[in-house]
């Protein structure tokens, strides 16, 4: 690494940039050259370790399945067309609006997490679950770049991922309610996470959504809210160059 660095121009970044905490070796010629564009240095990390110092959806290679329900799929990530998830379970009308199916683990601790929230007077419903590559072809149609994920780049593809809001409620409306507040205590306990927060969507490629849970595990998702990092940073760094994952 030191030999590497004497090669390099003068920059006066240099040291913060080696000595921040998500600093990866391999990364640092792209580390200087993305320092020209903010004087953040914990910006220049993230966003050069998630890939976003290019555009969305280049430089893109396959998610490792074999991560499993740690698998990574984003607008870097993507999964073959011919990926299909196993257990896929339907979700109880009881727990969803109508219609709705996620992996059979997930649907498990949806519904440990839904009765615990229950019994504190609150109500969970899903509204979008798995979507199949044909699924998401249509909602991407429908929605474009703004506001939909391409086919093959959607987390709701992996059966992974579930929308969850209450009753009578859309959008980001759900993050003033007592659900939203409630999920943000304890959603990890049951191995979810916020995927999509706000403030985030220079990391991770979407804007706020409140509603939009990732299951990852129990012992992950616990990792990941302690850490304070987006799922895509966290990935990158511990999955990825620590084996850490």
């Amino acid at each position: 690494d030191i030999e590497k660095i004497l090669t390099l121009d003068y920059n006066q970044k240099l040291t913060s940039i080696i000595n921040e905490q998500y600093y990866i070796p391999n990364n640092l010629e792209r580390y200087l050259a993305y320092s020209n564009k903010t004087d953040n240095i914990q910006d220049i990390i993230s966003i050069v370790n998630v890939g976003a110092d290019s555009e969305w959806y280049t430089n893109t290679k396959e998610t490792n399945l074999d991560d499993g329900i740690k698998m990574l799929v984003n607008k870097f990530h993507y999964l073959k067309e011919d990926y299909l998830p196993d257990d896929i379970v339907s979700i109880s009308n009881w727990y969803a609006y109508e219609g709705h199916s996620t992996k059979k683990e997930v649907y498990d601790k949806y519904v440990a997490m839904w009765n615990a929230a229950n019994k504190e007077g609150l109500v969970l419903l899903v509204n979008s679950s798995y979507r199949t590559l044909e699924d998401q072809q249509e909602e991407y149609a429908t929605y474009g770049d703004d506001y939909a994920s391409r086919p093959g780049f959607s987390e709701h593809q992996t059966g992974l991922a579930l929308d969850i809001v209450t009753y009578d409620i859309q959008g980001n409306d759900f993050e003033d309610t007592e659900e939203f507040k409630w999920l943000q205590e304890n959603a990890h306990k049951y191995g979810f996470i916020l995927r999509y927060p706000k403030d985030k969507e220079y990391i991770t490629g979407y804007s706020y959504e409140s509603w939009h849970y990732r299951y990852i595990g129990k012992d992950l998702a616990t990792k990941v809210k302690e850490s304070g990092l987006t799922y895509d940073e966290y990935y990158a760094y511990y999955c990825e160059y620590k084996k850490a994952c």
